[in-house]
């Protein structure tokens, strides 16, 4: 039996719950119930009824009246609502970031690029790296209000391509990575035009690929489903 000794109880036990339904061990539509995590984890009932409240809030779990908490569903189609709040975040931190950075941030996020150089073979390690990426730059940005929902959309697309996407997933890793330099390198001349460019390929190319790889895997998505600038973008020959 595992023991929670950090943060708060409440912070701690969402914490624990999160991470299970992002890595998939817990699965979509899995029921939650309350005594056994709260054994499991030993904790009392209340905080696991407090990270449940939490987790229904930002769209991880579902809360049933009179039959309790479930692992909320997953479906591959998110996937364009994932990436068009991803590209409106990156977009709004990014412009920012090219008027905000100091060059003490600008060093602190080539570290992390060359740190994920280093990771390229290993697609969770950098997919974990990748996260705190596009967060340090809305951190340093000081775009408060996106970050908080870039990191959240993060995490449902974790949770997302840890279900049907890991074989595209990796395959892209080179181009992704590469991208993420063009990025840093717009920031650093302070160009937003040209870095909201990138942000839109970047994101928009990854898009393109995902649908077509779940196309081809036998999952129904539809052009039409997509923002009229999607649909604009893709529908070019």
């Amino acid at each position: 039996m595992s023991q929670i000794t950090v943060r708060s109880k409440k912070e701690a036990v969402y914490d624990w719950i999160l991470e299970r339904i992002v890595n998939g061990a817990f699965a979509p539509n899995a029921p939650l119930v309350i005594d056994e995590i709260s054994r499991t984890i030993s904790v009392s009932q209340i905080p696991v009824r407090e990270a449940f409240q939490q987790l229904e809030a930002e769209g991880f779990v579902v809360i049933r009246p009179y039959t309790g908490a479930v692992v909320a569903d997953l479906q591959p189609s998110m996937i364009i609502e994932i990436f068009g709040f991803l590209e409106a975040a990156e977009m709004i931190s990014g412009r920012m970031a090219c008027s905000m950075m100091c060059e003490g941030n600008l060093t602190e996020i080539e570290t992390q690029l060359q740190k994920m150089d280093r990771l390229l073979d290993d697609v969770d390690r950098w997919s974990e790296e990748n996260k705190v990426f596009h967060t340090m730059i809305c951190r340093c940005s000081g775009a408060i209000l996106t970050e908080d929902i870039l990191a959240r959309m993060l995490l449902h697309w974790d949770r997302l391509r840890r279900h049907y996407l890991e074989d595209v997933f990796g395959k892209r890793i080179d181009k992704a990575h590469a991208d993420h330099w063009k990025m840093f390198e717009a920031i650093k001349v302070h160009d937003p035009d040209k870095l909201e460019a990138i942000v839109r390929e970047h994101n928009r190319s990854a898009l393109q690929d995902y649908i077509n790889y779940l196309q081809r895997s036998g999952f129904e998505i539809e052009q039409a489903a997509m923002s009229p600038a999607y649909v604009l973008e893709f529908s070019q020959p």
